[in-house]
């Protein structure tokens, strides 16, 4: 069986005509807004993040990130995709984000969608919809449109937890050359 995302699943992005412009970021603070520069091979930069007013925070309750969110890049370098673990901070996304949170937990588990965000599939989809732009960008309702197919809850645990595993090799691999380097 397939799904269609935005059947089953949150799926927003911040709305532009609020007008957050960059020069608004601060140094500091309390609220950390994420772009997708911050987002590095599947994870968040969070030391890159920048931040903002707790009134610019405020303002978009519809994108402020919980734990396990999942943050896909929209415009210019479209389609990378990050899982907030943990948040030590309240946190946001800028205009160039979706956050698709799984709002369907008996349909879905969000690292079956995290790793099918990362899959070959999804990337011929966003190909299929950039082809010809001067500047990419996925738009809201082609990803809302896309149909996934649906395994049981066990299998998307099964494939979820291998790829994982995997995963955590590839990072301790990579903490171990960087040791022999240092």
């Amino acid at each position: 069986m397939k799904y269609r995302l935005g059947d089953s699943l949150y799926i927003k992005g911040r709305i532009g005509w609020k007008g957050l412009k960059r020069k608004e970021y601060l140094d500091k603070g309390d609220y950390r807004i994420i772009n997708g520069t911050n987002i590095i091979n599947g994870k968040i930069n969070w030391s890159g993040c920048g931040f903002i007013s707790k009134e610019r925070y405020n303002e978009s309750p519809e994108i402020m990130l919980k734990p396990n969110d999942i943050l896909i890049t929209k415009d210019g370098t479209i389609g990378k995709v990050a899982m907030v673990e943990e948040l030590s901070k309240p946190s946001t996304v800028a205009s160039g984000i979706f956050i698709l949170r799984n709002t369907s937990p008996n349909t879905w588990i969000t690292k079956y969608l995290y790793y099918y965000l990362q899959s070959y599939d999804f990337k011929a989809f966003i190909h299929s919809r950039i082809e010809g732009s001067v500047i990419p960008h996925l738009y809201q309702k082609d990803f809302e449109s896309l149909s996934i197919k649906n395994p049981s809850l066990e299998e998307q645990n099964t494939i979820s937890r291998r790829l994982e595993l995997i995963d955590k090799k590839i990072d301790l691999n990579n903490q171990i050359n960087d040791n022999l380097i240092a």
